[in-house]
């Protein structure tokens, strides 16, 4: 069974990435501005970590293998309505079918290989499991270049199709379930909460630099919503997402810096795809293939980031990724503008190896501050917020640039000037919130090595 969990993991991270490198063909087909065109990441962020808060329920009420079906036939659903897709309402709307898929995987794998695995082979399997999405998401932007530069922006969608095609005949013979299916419930209220909560706040971050009223409204209606949404999580006797982990200090701090991390790399994930098309003229498959490198350097990063706590623990590793990360992005930001293509691949290379640094290590330190009966809803907190935080610094960041891409033009600016220049803008923001995270991390670090010193 493990092979074909493992190819659920593959599928669910390619496809989350697989539109990382189209933006810029996609506003020109659909006649649609780069901010617009982000929704097709967006919302499958958004639609991904619902999906994520739903899968306990569905795991108890439906059991492994009918969660199987349900994610590989929205995959395989998704994918063909967008390569069959004749505007950009179609495409949307195939890309949220499609994030279902994407939502279900990553915590159903994770739950059948804590299930079903020895206690002595548990690490390696999860290791590998976290390997596999790695390289989902390394491979994706090159494939998906590739298919978009020779073979026209429908060709993107030609290999998560296969892939779910495939998982669907194979999962027929291999996935199998363990305990019988119970009944769960979901709290339906919850779910509605979430959903327009995560939608009005992406919206709000992303058009805020479009149109300023609106945007404040959708902000302050999306930040209204979650409220609610987390006071109904205290409250239900069966709540969607457990946020009791929370209440741990220690806990939640952990968890902002993994958000800080993904931030980081999911939008530059985005952010250097525009940067080569659009500043630099180089096609969708290039692009692809200079963003390879760095996402490799991160999944090399994150290894040894993994033996560095096993040996150090948070101090010093987590600040000094950060570092690091600071190193890469005031590189990139001055290297912009001169349009050194060479130095900026350099620099977010650096970015991507802090990133390595940071995540896993936050994760593990946050997840062993919970007594062992939250380590479940803890795990689920953690999957939410790495969706949560990588559709925030998507929406953020490729809205400035939009916006900025425009105004630039509109003042009679070059078009790779513009997005040079609102690159570089992006990565001020960057180095910001960066920054912010270092003085956090530095300090919850040393707490941590404190706290260790005293349990010896």
């Amino acid at each position: 069974m493990l092979p074909a969990l493992l190819a659920c993991s593959f599928a669910g991270s390619f496809s989350q990435s697989m539109m990382n490198v189209a933006l810029p063909e996609v506003a020109r087909r659909f006649d649609v501005t780069l901010s617009v065109a982000n929704w097709l990441i967006v919302g499958y962020m958004v639609v991904a970590a619902t999906s994520i808060m739903l899968s306990a329920f569905l795991l108890g009420r439906l059991g492994l293998r009918r969660v199987f079906f349900v994610g590989v036939g929205a995959l395989a659903i998704g994918s063909g309505a967008a390569l069959l897709s004749p505007d950009f309402p179609t495409l949307f709307g195939s890309r949220l079918i499609q994030a279902i898929g994407t939502g279900l995987f990553f915590p159903m794998v994770t739950s059948a290989i804590m299930t079903n695995s020895p206690r002595r082979t548990l690490g390696t399997r999860l290791a590998l499991n976290s390997g596999v999405i790695a390289i989902g998401l390394a491979v994706s932007p090159t494939v998906s270049g590739l298919a978009l530069t020779y073979f026209g922006w429908s060709a993107l969608f030609i290999v998560p199709l296969a892939l779910a095609l495939a998982l669907l005949v194979v999962g027929a013979f291999l996935i199998r379930d363990g305990a019988s299916p119970g009944h769960a419930s979901a709290d339906v209220l919850s779910v509605i909460l979430g959903l327009t909560g995560l939608s009005a706040l992406m919206f709000g971050l992303g058009e805020i630099t479009h149109d300023v009223l609106p945007s404040v409204v959708a902000l302050a209606g999306g930040a209204v919503l979650l409220a609610l949404f987390a006071w109904r999580q205290f409250s239900a006797s069966e709540p969607l997402l457990n946020l009791h982990p929370l209440a741990h200090p220690r806990f939640a701090a952990g968890i902002v810096l993994v958000m800080v991390g993904m931030l980081t790399s999911y939008s530059m994930s985005i952010l250097l795809p525009l940067y080569y098309e659009g500043a630099l003229g180089r096609t969708a498959f290039v692009s692809g293939l200079l963003l390879l490198g760095p996402v490799l350097v991160n999944a090399v990063f994150t290894f040894f980031g993994g033996r560095l706590y096993d040996k150090f623990g948070a101090w010093p590793l987590i600040p000094a990724g950060l570092v690091l990360v600071l190193i890469g992005q005031t590189g990139a930001f001055f290297s912009a503008q001169g349009f050194a293509a060479a130095l900026v691949v350099l620099c977010s290379a650096a970015v991507y190896a802090g990133v390595g640094f940071v995540v896993a290590p936050s994760k593990t330190t946050a997840l062993g501050q919970l007594p062992s009966n939250l380590y479940p809803h803890g795990a689920s907190i953690n999957s939410t917020a790495v969706q949560i935080a990588s559709a925030l610094g998507s929406s953020l960041f490729v809205g400035v640039l939009s916006a900025d891409v425009l105004r630039d033009t509109v003042a009679g600016a070059a078009k790779a000037q513009a997005y040079a220049s609102g690159f570089a803008h992006t990565l001020a923001i960057a180095i910001g919130i960066a920054a912010a995270g270092l003085v956090l991390a530095f300090f919850y670090a040393r707490a941590m090595r404190r706290r260790e010193a005293r349990s010896r």
